[in-house]
This record gives structure tokens, sequence and C-alpha cells, in this order.
């Protein structure tokens, strides 16, 4: 089998930037006008910033070097550099700098794989009379590049993960303290679970014995979600250490809507209220009682953002239903089941078809949803349609005394 060299490793990962900020261009303004984080910079000025960078190394260091010259590179004021590269390109379209910071990345690439074994194993010395490597400017840089992948990722991640809560909500939510206390008559995790998303000042075991008490009150055991995001970082130890038991590990996957092809059956209904025929669907397919009826009904009619519901139908008898919310040209898609007499037939793939369209035809770009992972059924479905890993989660449920 063969192996790779050690240039040729660095080579592909210095390359990964090149994919990255392909698919980023994908995304849309909203997207690339978004801070990191307060008082960070937006997701345009870093890919501007990391282009200008790629730049300045190739004419002043990668181009001499191939050239045999003496290297022009010198150390810059990086406030003073980053702050132009800033400002040149906030008025560029998406297009372009995705164009550009490709261009500017491939050319480099180009050169490097090009370089002698002599010319890449060199010492040179820049303007300032410091050693420049190529093998290790290279890793310098595949640093800062997943250091900023990292936090662009983090950053639409995160409004993946708000953007679910709205999406399937609860309700009612109590605030405490940055944390989401979420409660819907015990129907779901989701709506009946705490996020512990927005900060954390209070001493944490007694907050946490907040939260058992506000639960056991409605005769639930306290269920924490736990994301990427969670604060503080060390909850899921702590939850842990308290014999708190992990449970569902689920995927979030997102999808480009223009990849996704157009479905073949025709029998669907689509309606923006649950119907009656929608929830018997439901109920029937997952086995709803009726007081989880009703609070499914409840969650969707108080929602106020755009919805789809959709049963797709076989011969005129209901094979699959599912649901589709729209935010910020995100549509996420919910209770996704079909028949389970009438599986493996590819009523799923079809009533996920349907729901992209419609997300599609109302202005979305992007979708996502959330899996279990253990669910190998589901996951092939959603890979096999287009959707692609981007975080993972679990809940941290308070263990049964009985």
């Amino acid at each position: 089998m063969y192996m790779e060299t050690d240039k040729e490793q660095l080579l592909r990962k210095f390359g990964e930037w090149i994919s990255f900020v392909t698919d980023l261009g994908k995304y849309n303004e909203q997207i690339w006008d978004q801070r990191i984080a307060a008082d960070k910079w937006t997701v345009r000025e870093v890919v501007i910033h990391i282009l200008r960078w790629d730049d300045y190394f190739y004419e002043e260091a990668i181009a001499k070097v191939r050239a045999g010259l003496p290297l022009t590179v010198k150390h810059l004021d990086y406030d003073v550099f980053n702050l132009s590269a800033r400002t040149n390109g906030k008025t560029a379209a998406i297009a372009d700098l995705v164009h550009q910071a490709v261009q500017s990345r491939q050319r480099i690439i180009a050169v490097l794989s090009g370089l002698t074994e002599e010319q890449y194993t060199a010492t040179y010395r820049d303007a300032d009379g410091q050693p420049f490597e190529a093998k290790q400017y290279m890793k310098d840089f595949i640093w800062h590049d997943q250091h900023h992948i990292d936090q662009i990722k983090q950053r639409i991640h995160f409004r993946i993960e708000e953007m679910s809560l709205n999406g399937w909500p609860a309700l009612q939510t109590v605030v405490y303290d940055g944390w989401l206390l979420r409660f819907a008559n015990g129907y779901t995790k989701r709506s009946n679970s705490i996020s512990p998303l927005y900060g954390h000042t209070l001493e944490i075991d007694s907050k946490i014995r907040t939260c058992e008490t506000s639960y056991a009150q409605r005769g639930m055991r306290p269920v924490f979600k736990i994301t990427p995001f969670i604060q503080p970082a060390s909850l899921d130890d702590k939850l842990a250490s308290l014999g708190y038991e992990l449970i569902d590990h689920t995927l979030v996957k997102t999808i480009h809507l223009e990849e996704v092809r157009e479905p073949s059956h025709t029998e669907i209904w689509l309606g923006n209220a649950p119907s009656e025929s929608w929830v018997n669907a439901l109920a029937m397919f997952s086995g709803l009682s009726e007081e989880q009826r009703t609070v499914t009904r409840m969650m969707m009619e108080q929602s106020p953002l755009p919805k789809c519901f959709a049963v797709l139908h076989d011969n005129g008898l209901p094979v699959a239903c599912g649901l589709a919310v729209m935010e910020d040209g995100w549509i996420g898609l919910y209770d996704i089941i079909t028949d389970p007499g009438n599986r493996k037939r590819g009523f799923g793939e079809q009533l996920i078809l349907h729901l992209l369209q419609w997300g599609r035809r109302e202005g979305a770009t992007h979708g996502y949803l959330l899996v279990v992972k253990n669910n190998a059924p589901a996951n092939r479905l959603y890979d096999k349609i287009g959707y692609l890993q981007q975080y993972e989660y679990w809940y941290r449920v308070q263990a049964d005394e009985n």
C-alpha cells in the first residue's frame, strides 16, 4: 500500500483550506457577514485575511524560492496588514472571494509541489535575516488555517443549534443563568431538557440541584443536552460524576439544497398547519398517545416560524409523514417517519425530497436534521440524499433511583 511522503502529507493538509472555502462559498451573505464571536472578525474578513497572507508569502517568499532569488518576506505589523486586508475586501462578492482564495492557495501548492528536494529542504534567509523553510511555512499555516476553520465551523454550528431549538419548540422555557430549561409535559427529550448554552456564573452544584428540583416538581427526571457549546465546558464530566447516564448520541447533519435532486413520487400532501390527517399519520406511525398528540399540535401551533407538514401517500394511503421548519434560509427536518409496514420502499426518501423542494421554493438554501447515531437505516438514507455530518451531541439523564 502506498504511503504518503512527509511532503505529500503536508501539501494535502495545506490544501484542505481549498475544499473548506469552496464549500463556504455555498453559504449566504448572512453567514459570511456574521462575526465568529463578539468583537471578532466576520467570516468574510477571516477569508480575506487568509487570502492576503497567501498572496504576500507567495510573492515575497515562495515564488522567490522557485526562481532562486533572495527572499523579500519580512516581519510586518500584523494589525496594520490585517486591517488593510479586511478593509479592501469588504465589498467583494462571495463568489469572487472564493475564487481568489482558491487560486491563491493553488498557486502556492503548485510551486511547492514542483520544488526539488534541495529547494524544499533548504534553509533560506528572509529580509530580516531570519530562517525560512518551506516545510515549516506549511506547518505554521496549516495550524493557522485550522484555527480559523474551527472558529467558522463553531459559529455555523452554534447557529444550527439555536435553530434546532426553535424548530422543535417547548411549551415553556425558563432562562436560568444562561441555561434554557425547556418543558413540554414530558413529550420528547428535545422539548424537556436543559440546554446550557449562554453562559454560567452560579456555583455549579447548587445550579444543578435547582434544575433537578424544577423538573422533579413536574414529575420528570432532569435531562441535560450536551453539545460542543455547553457552558461550563466541564459540565458533561460533572454530570457523569454525579451518576447521570449518557443516552441518545445524536448526529447533526447539513445539506446544500442546490445539490438535492427532485422527487419522483407525486402523491404528496403539503400544508402549513398540523392538519388532523397529518397528526393521525404521525400518531399511527409513531404510536403517540392522545396526550402526546395534543402536545405535538400545541408546540407546532405556538411556533411562529414557517412550517411545512407533509404526508406521502401510495394509492391513497398514507405511508410516510414529516415536518419542515424554515429559519434564516435554513430548512430543518423533524419527525420523519415511514409506516413500519411500508419501509424499504423509498417512501422516506421521497418525503424528504418533497420537503426540501418546498424549502427551495420558499427561499431556503441549506438544510439540517438531527439523527440518532446508531440509527443505521436513517443515517444511510440521509447520507444517500447528500447530508454531511457537522457535529454531535448527547443527553445526560439523572439515574433512575428505582
